[in-house]
């Protein structure tokens, strides 16, 4: 799975990503969300990140995505367990995360496809 991770994920999860066979950029620059939303949507890949602004731009302005994934599990769990979290989500229901804002917290996953998706 093609994956961009946005700059506020931590490297570790990262690591593990790319240890698990998954093609993942580390997006570490300063630019506008909707440009990364943009970039990762011409390059068909699912975007990770902790930014909540990615929601408005998806569920709120329609804007098109191939996939947008907010990693909402506690900071107070351990990077390699959250890491696993995500991994087994990826491995178990990535058909579903193409082309929906999806939210993961330890406790749930919320799939959603915007208004504007077929």
């Amino acid at each position: 799975m093609n994956i961009f991770v946005d700059e506020n994920i931590p490297q570790q999860i990262v690591t593990q990503l790319r240890a698990e066979g998954h093609q993942v950029e580390y997006v570490m620059r300063q630019v506008e969300d909707r440009i990364i939303l943009e970039d990762a949507y011409k390059q068909r890949a699912l975007l990770i990140t902790s930014d909540k602004d990615f929601e408005r731009l998806v569920l709120g302005e329609g804007r098109p995505t191939a996939g947008v994934l907010l990693l909402r599990v506690s900071r107070i769990i351990p990077i390699r367990d959250r890491a696993k979290i995500l991994v087994n989500v990826l491995q178990h229901r990535q058909n579903e995360l193409q082309g929906a804002f999806t939210t993961l917290t330890e406790a749930i996953i919320d799939i959603r496809r915007p208004l504007s998706w077929t």
